[in-house]
């Protein structure tokens, strides 16, 4: 059977994370869920949720890749969050936010953790229909 758990190693502290994708369906709306557990600390989860419009053809956009601006570099790029470097920056803004590995925050919004880093992420919201 094959661990669906990936590591990553932050200073000296070893993470696990997986990153699964929900589809809701007779929706456009898809969920990526992303949780994160310090080494041993399965019951204390960081939990980021990404719900956003689901693509037809490529399914849910931050879990195939899509180019958006960022504010802070004015320049865009592509984001697809299987990629270790933003589980990285999700796992020390966790920690910003209050995180420790050790305690239970609740689920976050990652939409909210991606605006954080410059990101302008409205084309990826689910539009409510009047």
């Amino acid at each position: 059977m094959k661990n669906k758990l990936r590591r990553l190693k932050i200073g000296n502290a070893q993470y696990l994370y997986s990153v699964v994708r929900r589809y809701y369906t007779n929706t456009q709306i898809s969920e990526l869920i992303i949780r994160i557990f310090l080494s041993g600390q399965k019951a204390t989860p960081l939990i980021l949720s990404f719900s956003t419009v689901d693509d037809y053809y490529l399914g849910h956009p931050l879990n195939a890749g899509v180019a958006l601006m960022n504010v802070k570099t004015n320049m865009a790029s592509v984001v697809n969050l299987n990629k270790p470097a933003y589980i990285r920056k999700f796992i020390l803004q966790g920690i910003k936010n209050g995180w420790t590995g050790t305690n239970d925050i609740g689920m976050q919004d990652g939409l909210a953790y991606l605006e954080k880093f410059g990101f302008e992420t409205g084309k990826l919201k689910p539009r409510n229909k009047a």
